[in-house]
């Protein structure tokens, strides 16, 4: 199943189990109030996360996938767009990032009564474009509109605190992190069109590894490890797709 969020507002559900001839399921899902920015699956497949312009996030119960339904109530602490969704690792914590400049952890253990935990992930001093767990679920990545990336422990989901100091290599807006799947490197792409990976073994204190990624001409959106970990995807507004044999 593929989820898709649109600026029309609403998400829908496609069937690609078949590549050639994907197919929608189900009507779109309805409710937001402005246009999706970000959509999630949980690990178990059966509950969609979506982040708004409207700045609410929503979860959906989508184990029938022909009869998706809204569970509980819009989650409201954020004052901003809400512009990235995740979910942990055990599919137990959501992250956000929001336009507020700030990114909250949210105890979904419940579906039906998501709850925030803890206060909110601040010192950015712009929009968090970006989140993402570590493959263990103890550490959080954000990237910024500020130009940095920030590693935080959230070992104790209610007690989140920074690690180490912002990693501040990019030089315009980082649009994307992710961690490798051994969760020992972080790449992160930024609209300064560069892709930067990082060793961070020891969370304290990331290092870059080697040179930056160059060869997009425009920003870098997306980035994305492959399952084994030895290829990075990165998407770019230059409409092209690059492939990276990581050494």
């Amino acid at each position: 199943t593929l989820a898709t969020g649109s600026w029309d507002t609403t998400v829908r559900l496609w069937d690609v189990a078949d590549r050639t001839r994907p197919a929608l399921l189900a009507q779109p899902l309805t409710g937001h109030t402005e246009g999706v920015r970000s959509v999630a699956f949980s690990p178990d497949g059966r509950t969609l996360a979506t982040g708004s312009w409207d700045t609410t996030v929503r979860l959906w119960d989508v184990a029938d996938r022909t009869r998706p339904a809204l569970l509980g109530r819009p989650l409201t602490s954020h004052a901003g767009a809400v512009v990235s969704v995740v979910f942990s690792p055990d599919g137990r914590t959501l992250a956000t990032g929001s336009d507020d400049h700030t990114a909250r952890l949210w105890d979904v253990a419940d579906r039906t009564r998501p709850t925030a935990l803890g206060k909110r992930l601040t010192g950015h001093a712009n929009w968090v474009v970006s989140v993402a767990f570590s493959p263990d679920g103890r550490t959080l990545a954000t990237g910024s509109g500020d130009h940095t990336v920030r590693l935080w422990d959230v070992a104790d989901r209610t007690r989140p605190a920074l690690l180490g100091r912002p990693l501040t290599s990019h030089t315009n807006v980082v649009n994307s992190v992710v961690f490798s799947p051994d969760g020992r490197t972080l790449a992160t792409g930024s609209d300064d069109r560069r892709v930067r990976l990082w060793d961070v073994a020891d969370r304290t204190h990331p290092t870059a590894l080697g040179q930056p990624l160059t060869g997009h001409a425009n920003g870098v959106r997306s980035v994305a490890f492959s399952p084994d970990g030895r290829t990075l995807a990165t998407g770019s507004y230059d409409w092209t797709v690059r492939l990276w044999r990581l050494r």
